[in-house]
């Protein structure tokens, strides 16, 4: 990784990715979409104090050095064109860990057991909460996704909702996930019957329901990732005029929450075995073994990764790190 010199010249620096040149080698290259980013770009460094004038201000934006083209698909803060100029707040998507359904993140990352006896032993070390069992459909915790303002200026009113949410089109119903399909080989999602909601008295009125499976699968961009789509349900999570229960007891959200899903994986058959069983060299070739973990007990294998998320509507998106584990040693 480098940079280029922008102080003076508009550079236009490409590259193409193994996808390609696989396709340029075939003859079947061809360019049908693109997406531009803004990654290296600190807009802090806007100084409209400039003891030169206004065409100084963005100054110092302009001569930020720019990242070389790279084969890696890795856009973190995407830029869209937007037509709809009543649009003020675009959504963004947000891990949520209030629930008692939802899984807390714990060592920075989500862990997921790949067996009963390794989630067991999470739930003993760390308490209850800080993992999921891999292909679980229900009666655990379960990955919970947020598509909200997550600005304490929005309130969280169903006014708000409408007006910044649904009608500028920004109501996300369904989720890209994208994931490593070395080792995961599909997710599971909610039904559209499943409810976000709190009641007037502000008591929790949400039901997740059961988990299924989704296995219509396409390719991902990303080498050895693959795609699904998840189903999102509109939120109805209010402050409530007659009740004192903040309704952030129940989202991580700032503001204003458009929808809510929960989401699970499956994982490869080989890498579900317990203790005392042949374990596949999957773990060894693509994580760690016989660890130690600060709070559980016995020693443990593990491969991490990443879930890939993105919203339909509003494009927002959210890189979900996970931990899959296992449990090698009892002690």
């Amino acid at each position: 990784m480098a940079f280029l010199d922008n102080s003076g010249d508009i550079i236009l620096d490409a590259v193409l990715t193994e996808t390609g040149r696989k396709r340029m080698a075939q003859g079947k290259f061809k360019v049908t979409k693109f997406a531009l980013s803004d990654d290296e770009v600190n807009y802090s460094l806007y100084d409209k104090n400039h003891t030169s004038g206004s065409a100084y201000y963005d100054l110092e934006i302009l001569q930020t050095p720019i990242l070389e083209a790279t084969t890696e698909v890795n856009l973190y803060t995407g830029l869209l064109s937007l037509s709809n100029l009543n649009i003020l707040y675009m959504p963004d998507l947000v891990l949520s860990e209030k629930l008692t359904d939802a899984v807390t993140m714990k060592n920075n990352t989500i862990y997921v057991s790949t067996n009963s006896e390794t989630q067991t032993a999470i739930d003993t070390g760390f308490g209850s909460g800080y993992n999921v069992l891999a292909g679980q459909t229900g009666g655990g915790s379960v990955i919970m996704v947020e598509s909200c303002i997550n600005n304490a200026d929005v309130s969280m009113t169903s006014t708000n909702q409408d007006s910044y949410i649904v009608s500028t089109n920004m109501l996300d119903t369904s989720l890209s996930v994208s994931f490593n399909n070395n080792f995961i080989t599909y997710p599971l999602g909610i039904a559209s019957t499943a409810t976000f909601a709190n009641n007037s008295d502000g008591s929790w009125a949400g039901s997740i329901g059961t988990l299924s499976s989704i296995t219509t699968i396409s390719p991902s961009e990303r080498r050895d990732f693959s795609s699904a789509t998840a189903t999102m349900v509109q939120a109805s999570v209010y402050t409530q005029a007659d009740s004192s229960v903040d309704p952030q007891t129940y989202v991580n959200s700032l503001g204003i929450v458009g929808s809510m899903t929960a989401i699970n994986v499956a994982v490869d058959s080989a890498l579900t075995t317990t203790v005392g069983q042949t374990a596949s060299t999957l773990w060894s070739n693509f994580g760690s073994t016989g660890q130690s973990i600060s709070g559980l007990a016995g020693t443990y294998s593990t491969i991490p990764t990443t879930l890939e998320i993105m919203a339909d509507s509003s494009g927002a998106s959210l890189s979900l790190p996970i931990t899959l584990i296992k449990q090698d040693t009892t002690s």
